[in-house]
């Protein structure tokens, strides 16, 4: 007499070959253990798996491990017996929305900016950088005219003693030097806003996944 062992988790057979019934040493009898089955498992087709279910066996839905996505996007994976994927779901991910990778690209490239600026003005603390405009201003204005008042860059000289004509000259070629790399990181930033731009409206998702800094 063959018996089959039923998972206590999902009631499928342990082993389809079954094995044979143990024997009550009292009474000489097979003595079935209540965690296995008389009868044997029925076959089953693909996406099938036989449940025993009150004792009986009972041919279900088996689609653990499938995968399948939803036009949301939204990703799903069957891991319970007796569920199926629903009609409308889809094999593979569906396509990003084109305004969403506009986003993501717009995104790619502002970040790539703020990193690039950051490491221009990394050598300054923010404190400092607030003063960059009154410095230039009142070097230039000196620059022009020596005997304009400064009193931003006269407060500097007092912990900085040097010559106010070559404190004036390294205010406005830091100046120079900061406007120029701001000016091609702004511009760089500003053409590929434009190519996002016209990538999507010409909806190049191609492009679009790959316009980065």
């Amino acid at each position: 007499m063959r018996i089959w062992d039923i998972n206590p988790t999902d009631h499928t057979v342990i082993d389809p070959a079954g094995r044979d019934c143990p024997i009550d040493p009292m009474s000489g009898q097979p003595k079935v253990p209540g965690s296995a089955i008389v009868e044997p498992p029925p076959s089953v087709a693909a996406r099938e798996a036989a449940q025993a279910v009150n004792g009986d066996w009972r041919i279900v839905p088996d689609w653990r491990g499938h995968v399948y996505w939803l036009s949301d996007g939204t990703r799903h994976e069957i891991i319970e017996l007796g569920v199926e994927p629903p009609a409308e779901a889809l094999n593979e991910a569906p396509p990003r929305p084109i305004d969403d990778l506009a986003a993501q690209a717009l995104s790619r490239i502002n970040s790539g900016y703020q990193a690039e600026m950051g490491q221009i003005l990394n050598d300054y603390p923010q404190a400092e950088t607030l003063t960059f405009d009154k410095q230039e201003r009142e070097a230039r204005q000196w620059q022009a005219e020596n005997s304009v008042a400064t009193p931003y860059i006269d407060a500097m000289l007092v912990e900085r003693p040097m010559d106010k004509a070559e404190l004036v000259g390294r205010i406005l070629a830091k100046a120079d030097a900061f406007t120029m790399a701001s000016g091609k990181a702004t511009g760089k930033r500003q053409r590929l806003e434009d190519e996002v731009k016209a990538a999507f409206e010409a909806e190049d998702r191609d492009a679009l996944e790959t316009l980065s800094w």
